[in-house]
């Protein structure tokens, strides 16, 4: 099975370019696979991974144009087999790129925001099932950032207008979260929540099969327009 991989070392390299490998196929063989059978046989690669199972996010990068998670990607036995880093972020090295500003960035959302200090009986209290509900599949978002990548919003307006499908799983979390004080409706609307077209190719490309992306998105905006928020052509 041919495998090409893109390379690049800034330190040497003009630009990136592809490296075709010979790999020994296996059914059901994934991308993560293939690139430690060339990293550990044949030639050193720079990727990244850790658990092996869609928990980490650490081996996002694309297959033949596709952004995707490395270890549940499968390859294609005789079919074509190019792998390219992240689309839209800087690259470090072969398939590792900059997230930063993204991560970064849910980082700071994430951090629960309070006006006043919670009473020790409403620490205590346990969640409501309902609520519950909505937090855990959101939970379960690694940051990967192959949501963002795939996002046709994002690759037209940038981050900085829209945040993306990651950064509006951040929001929904500490929306829902109730211990978080944050006005989280207004960070969303702030945070190009109506730039985004619905168009599901989030819910496509998330390996996080938990999260229901279109669902967060249609509570946030209810909540939006009850409040008077939501632009008037929305």
């Amino acid at each position: 099975m041919k495998v090409s991989v893109q390379k690049y070392d800034p330190s040497k390299d003009d630009a990136p370019y592809m490296r075709e490998f010979e790999v020994e196929y296996h059914d059901n063989m994934t991308v993560l696979e293939a690139l430690v059978q060339i990293n550990d046989n044949q030639e050193p690669l720079v990727f990244d991974y850790s658990c092996r199972g869609r928990t980490c996010g650490r081996c996002a990068m694309a297959l033949n144009g596709q952004a995707c998670l490395a270890c549940v990607t499968l390859v294609s036995e005789n079919g074509k087999n190019e792998v390219t880093p992240l689309p839209g972020f800087p690259i470090v090295r072969d398939l590792i790129v900059d997230k930063t500003k993204m991560t970064d960035r849910i980082a700071s959302i994430m951090v629960r925001q309070r006006a006043y200090p919670l009473e020790l009986e409403e620490v205590l209290a346990p969640v409501d099932a309902e609520t519950y509900k909505k937090i855990d599949p959101l939970e379960h978002c690694a940051r990967c950032g192959v949501c963002t990548a795939s996002c046709p919003v994002v690759a037209e307006i940038g981050m900085k207008n829209y945040i993306g499908p990651a950064g509006m799983i951040a929001i929904g979390l500490r929306y829902y979260d109730p211990y978080d004080q944050g006005d989280r409706i207004v960070e969303a609307v702030q945070n190009g929540m109506y730039n985004c077209t619905q168009c599901g190719t989030c819910d496509m490309v998330c390996k996080a099969l938990e999260i229901d992306h279109q669902s967060l998105y249609k509570d946030l905006r209810a909540a939006a327009q009850e409040r008077g928020l939501a632009p008037k052509e929305a």
